[in-house]
């Protein structure tokens, strides 16, 4: 009996990671044929055949049409039945809150975004605010929440993504050790995730944008501050203890300013948003001449990293000087990256490069000119597609990660439940 016992429980085991198989292969096909799922499983059509039966009896999958057939009957192929379920990507960055809501296949059924509150920036009473985008998504989305896989949350790092506690985030230091997942989870009762921004945008590119194809990518994110993340072999890549990636903080400079980290000469200390604000207060008190001299003289606080952005596109000669030179320091991080990872593509995101076309071409350049040039035609360097939503749509694809990583029984019912099928 116990060894019929374990026999029976051996052969759901192997079912159940056959399944998870043909539905994660569907998915990242878009669509297949009962002979595609056949011949990347390996399985007998048969077996293939009573796969396919089960997820359509769960409902995460449904016929689609007929494929093209170079003789005999054609073959009906599979898609996912996208609003089965939803998973929501929330991401909070320093100056925006960004949610979006996304079906099974990643495509934005709604999304929401606002500026954050200075005044609970800096307090865990930011977790009010986050709440608050978070409803206010589900409401002009229509989902029912019964239909909500899960929360993904792309925060600022460092963090303990096991814990869900926001660790000691430079520019934000308010969330220091916050419980940030429990607070959010115990609100929708909905299970959450939380990861590094970085990393989700760069999953967020993997799946849906310029790095789709690609199994080794690396991320920069330009921004307030500089972040990065990384994907090696089509997964993310954490390093150990889950802080891979921090090349914002690694040394640029020998005898530069100091970062908000507490060190001296990190990238982000010379090439963030907060550092060419700073480089351009001190221009101007050098007697440089800007389109924003007299507004910045009267009120250093009215000028930021987007005045800059936007007199950058007028022509303003310093503007244009400040943004070349941070995307110059960004060019040498990146080819030293290059060299020690090599990944297949180099995405560049972030407001410094969405917001002044001549970011990415600057950093590319400088990049590509010192790496071996035996490597130059292996590497891409790309802008981000997915724009300033990519981390949101990165959270939300975390948490699909998650459930197609399951076994369907685990998540979606069917008549009869899977697990009573043999």
């Amino acid at each position: 009996m116990a060894v019929h016992s374990m026999r029976g429980a051996n052969n759901r085991t192997v079912k159940s990671m056959n399944r998870t198989a043909a539905l994660q292969y569907i998915r990242k096909q878009g669509q297949a044929s009962r002979a595609d799922i056949a011949g990347h499983t390996r399985l007998s059509f048969t077996a293939v055949k009573n796969m396919i039966d089960e997820l359509v009896s769960c409902r995460l999958i449904g016929e689609v049409g007929y494929d093209e057939s170079s003789g005999g009957r054609k073959p009906l192929l599979y898609k996912l039945k996208e609003d089965r379920f939803y998973a929501i990507g929330l991401h909070l960055s320093v100056s925006r809150i960004h949610v979006a809501v996304l079906n099974l296949e990643g495509s934005v059924k709604a999304r929401f975004e606002t500026e954050t509150d200075p005044d609970t920036l800096q307090s865990d009473a930011i977790v009010g605010q986050l709440i608050g985008c978070i409803e206010e998504a589900i409401r002009s989305s229509e989902v029912e929440r019964s239909r909500i896989l899960g929360i993904g949350m792309a925060i600022p790092g460092p963090l303990d993504p096991f814990e869900g506690i926001v660790l000691s985030p430079p520019n934000m230091q308010g969330l220091a050790g916050v419980p940030l997942k429990r607070r959010i989870a115990d609100h929708f009762g909905i299970e959450t995730f939380i990861e590094k921004d970085a990393d989700l945008i760069a999953l967020g590119e993997y799946w849906h944008g310029a790095a789709q194809g690609k199994q080794n990518v690396f991320y920069l994110d330009a921004d307030i501050g500089i972040g990065s993340g990384m994907i090696l072999g089509g997964k993310l890549h954490h390093g150990s203890p889950y802080g891979a990636g921090e090349v914002g903080h690694g040394t640029i400079h020998l005898d530069g300013p100091r970062c908000n980290c507490g060190n001296y000469g990190c990238l982000e200390a010379v090439a963030s948003g907060i550092a060419i604000e700073r480089r351009a207060g001190e221009e101007i008190r050098r007697g440089a001449e800007t389109t924003f001299r007299e507004r910045y003289l009267a009120d250093e606080n009215s000028v930021s990293i987007y005045t800059i952005l936007q007199e950058a596109k007028s022509g303003d000669p310093l503007s244009n000087q400040l943004l070349l030179e941070s995307a110059r320091y960004v060019g040498i991080a990146l080819g030293n990256v290059i060299h020690l990872l090599m990944p297949e593509i180099v995405i560049i995101g972030g407001t410094l490069a969405h917001g002044y076309q001549p970011y990415v071409e600057q950093t590319r350049d400088i990049a590509m000119n010192r790496i071996f040039a035996a490597f130059a035609d292996k590497v891409r360097i790309h802008k981000a597609e997915l724009g300033m939503l990519g981390g949101a749509i990165g959270a939300g694809t975390l948490v699909l990660e998650h459930f197609f990583g399951k076994d369907v029984s685990e998540w979606a019912e069917s008549e009869p439940p899977l697990l009573l099928q043999e």
